[in-house]
């Protein structure tokens, strides 16, 4: 009876924790980075985001880094090109994209090498919602 109580106060624990991540405002999926070789002070991270009301990404953070810039890249002509993004505005319900070839966050003045397997923590700052930190998975470079 004990075991089953227990049980049942676990599944109960999980289902609450798993509704109120889903009232969360900013949904974050699949944050990754590719590994870095040695020496590198550059990485770039990747993931999608989806609010539940309009919003604006303003900046991102993480300890891994001295700091965070949004870019774009495009074609034109060509040769990629990549600009800098002051935000990223974010539409109620759509999914917004940072994936390779498009837009993505460049971890500049690395402070380690990312290795895959690891992972680490990056806070995301938005003009309406809360801050919100996701962890990052570092995967084998050209495996994704």
């Amino acid at each position: 009876m004990t075991r089953l109580l227990r049980n049942l106060t676990v599944a109960s624990f999980l289902l609450l924790a798993g509704c109120a991540r889903s009232n969360d405002p900013v949904h974050v999926e699949d944050a990754w980075a590719n590994a870095t070789p040695e020496g590198s002070t550059v990485g770039a991270v990747y993931m999608t985001l989806t609010t539940k009301e309009a919003d604006t990404l303003l900046s991102a953070t993480a300890t891994v880094a001295d700091h965070i810039e949004m870019h774009t890249s495009s074609e034109h002509n060509g040769m990629m090109q990549m600009r800098p993004m002051e935000n990223a505005p974010l539409e109620a319900g759509k999914p917004f994209t940072f994936a390779p070839g498009g837009a993505h966050f460049m971890l500049m003045g690395l402070r380690q090498p990312l290795t895959a397997g690891l992972s680490f923590p990056m806070t995301l700052r938005f003009q309406h919602a809360p801050e919100q930190t996701v962890q990052v998975q570092v995967v084998e470079l050209g495996s994704r």
